[in-house]
């Protein structure tokens, strides 16, 4: 059955102050899913064995290679999209720019107090949210027929038209840390990558003739199809947030889920810590289990996450303060399964 890795980012070209701001999709289709992740993992697997690279983690985003190679990411990249271009159906290229000319203000939250903004303003707001957009927009075109599964990078937007059609697709599934663990999202975050170090490096147009272009060279090329999201106003009615509540997506969200807490270390700040954990042979091992698992992992807020997990979910106990943490949680009936590194390294063997 068919099933489709979408993610997106934002890109800025040009240097201050004449920046342009454009937003960018990519929606990657498998026939065979099963076979597209066997491929995938021999593919990366054969292009890091070139350059004498050894890691144990089966699925890598774009900042993975970046970090294990920083000198040698297209002598991956390359190689690994050439493999495994037999097991990708097509790749869609979403883009989306303003023309200030012809969308000089745009209004939003139209269902309770609405308010205007410029075309930046505008692109800025959706950006988060850009990868929901993408996969109504593919599904409008291709229809959903035959299609098991989407998986979505995880995104945040306020309520639109294209999430009120979206949300009724029963194979839709939003990954935390999708790159990290989930072989369609990554191979999308690194089609990214390659689309945006190469049109920098060409200074190339961010604009259909310009993505063709610069797909134009590679192996894969053929299987590429760009897709302009502008200024249309039809295309504008379905992006704009009609109000200003937050879509919820709790009943979306791939599980099993792991929440990571911090364990709060001596003179160690909370976003060192999990840059810390991303580096050690636990987080190798928790991605590789959420690869199996078509799960995702997030790092855990008290203030919001509670409401979030679900029976079948993991607590990862990393040390005493995260233990005490766990065990107040159970005591105040939460159904979270406590996991313990040993554990979740038992559990990818």
């Amino acid at each position: 059955m068919v099933a489709i890795g979408i993610d997106s980012v934002k890109i800025e070209l040009g240097n201050k102050p004449n920046v342009f701001e454009g937003l960018l999709g990519i929606a990657v289709t498998c026939k065979d899913e099963k076979k597209f992740i066997d491929t995938y993992s021999a593919c990366m697997k054969g292009a890091l064995d070139k350059l004498g690279i050894k890691t144990k983690r089966t699925v890598l985003k774009a900042y993975d290679i970046s970090r294990l190679a920083p000198e040698h990411e297209n002598q991956i990249l390359m190689p690994f999209l050439d493999g495994l271009k037999e097991e990708i159906e097509r790749i869609d290229v979403y883009f989306t720019r303003y023309n200030p000319a012809k969308n000089p203000a745009i209004s939003i939250y139209g269902q309770d107090q609405p308010e205007t903004k410029n075309p930046v303003e505008f692109l800025r707001i959706i950006t988060n949210g850009y990868p929901h957009n993408v996969a109504y927009f593919y599904l409008n075109e291709y229809g959903n027929k035959g299609v098991e599964k989407i998986y979505i990078d995880h995104f945040e937007s306020c309520n639109t038209p294209c999430w009120e059609a979206l949300s009724h697709f029963q194979g839709l599934s939003v990954v935390y840390k999708g790159g990290n663990c989930n072989s369609l999202i990554s191979v999308a975050d690194l089609l990214l990558r390659v689309t945006v170090m190469a049109m920098k490096e060409k200074h190339e147009y961010f604009g259909k003739q310009g993505f063709d272009r610069l797909y134009s060279v590679y192996p894969w090329s053929k299987k590429v199809f760009v897709h302009e999201l502008g200024g249309n106003t039809a295309i504008l009615r379905f992006m704009t947030p009609i109000n200003r509540r937050e879509i919820d997506l709790t009943q979306f969200i791939a599980r099993p889920l792991v929440f990571v807490p911090t364990e709060s270390l001596a003179g160690v700040a909370t976003k060192e810590e999990r840059s810390l954990f991303e580096d050690l042979p636990i987080f190798d091992d928790l991605s590789n289990f959420l690869s199996t698992t078509k799960g995702s992992f997030k790092y855990f807020r008290a203030d919001t996450d509670v409401r979030l997990g679900k029976s079948g979910d993991y607590f990862l106990v990393l040390g005493e303060n995260s233990e005490k943490l766990y065990q107040y949680l159970r005591n105040c009936g939460t159904s979270l399964t406590k996991i313990t590194p040993d554990e979740l390294r038992e559990k990818t063997k």
